[in-house]
């Protein structure tokens, strides 16, 4: 991964989003004293999106599932759930 100076970054811009877009490039930007960022293409950032949205659905399926097989978790009838509403 190619790493930048905040300035460089600006000096360069369009070439650096080009590296990014058309290099598929990942670019680190570095900032005196502060946490970097980082420029990815359109196409990593979905898959990125994508991966995330996987692993929090790994997450709470395992948590349900634990919930589930709890043999101390209270349990109620559907109705009554809706009744605590009215």
């Amino acid at each position: 991964m190619k790493s930048l100076s905040s300035g460089e970054a600006y000096q360069n811009f369009a070439d650096t989003l080009n590296r990014v877009s058309y290099g598929n490039e990942h670019i680190e930007i570095k900032r005196s004293g502060k946490e970097s960022v980082y420029i990815v293409s359109a196409k990593d950032y979905d898959l990125f999106q994508q991966l995330l949205q996987q692993a929090e659905d790994k997450i709470d399926i395992e948590e349900a599932e634990s919930r589930m097989n709890d043999s101390e978790q209270q349990t109620i009838e559907f109705d009554e759930f809706f009744t605590d509403f009215e």
